[in-house]
């Protein structure tokens, strides 16, 4: 399974849509290696959301293609997701120029990996940060990158069981305790310097 966990917001600033069509370009290009996998779309809306609306008409013009929306879904499906996923799809950010559309950090790019989902994400924002290139998952700059990463994630076992131990161990250190920590180190490392200059 390919997973994506993000909101679908109205905007489409996620772009569950493009995901949609980068998955059909795998599948046409790769179709025997893909074979027996699907993309899953998760995530929260709004009541009345028109992209989720025209996320649901992009399913529903592919029967072909195994795509799965997952609206709204409580917490336990969702961890149960992310520990059957074999790769965590991020897209939000791709094709944009204004700072504000690129995820600034990227929790569900972090709880994916902490459950072993190999990340393939848009290179940039937070991303960056999180995800560390041919190590602990890949980034992309366009979707034919993506594809070609994906393939690889897919098509080689042993990468992928490498890659998502990397992550697993990537992921723990954007855990609660470890920002406490950090943040409370900052701030004596601050009094400390304050305190000998006085």
């Amino acid at each position: 399974m390919i997973l994506s966990v993000a909101r679908f917001e109205s905007g489409g600033s996620k772009q569950q849509d493009r995901m949609i069509g980068a998955f059909a370009g795998l599948r046409e290009r790769f179709p025997r290696e893909t074979d027996g996998w699907k993309l899953v779309l998760a995530g929260g809306s709004a009541a009345d959301n028109p992209f989720l609306s025209r996320i649901g008409d992009l399913i529903a013009a592919r029967p072909d293609l195994p795509v799965e929306l997952k609206v709204n879904i409580p917490v336990s499906e969702l961890l149960e997701l992310y520990r059957e996923a074999g790769i965590f799809w991020h897209f939000c950010g791709l094709h944009q120029t204004e700072p504000a559309l690129v995820e600034h950090f990227g929790m569900t790019t972090v709880e994916a990996m902490q459950n072993g989902c190999v990340p393939v994400v848009f290179d940039g924002g937070g991303q960056r940060e999180i995800v560390e290139e041919g190590r602990s998952g890949f980034r992309f700059a366009g979707i034919g990158e993506l594809i070609e990463k994906t393939v690889r994630v897919i098509t080689d076992l042993r990468l992928r069981t490498e890659l998502a131990r990397a992550a697993r161990e990537r992921g723990l250190r954007f855990t609660r305790e470890v920002f406490e920590s950090q943040v409370k180190d900052f701030f004596r490392e601050i009094a400390d310097r304050y305190a000998s200059a006085g």
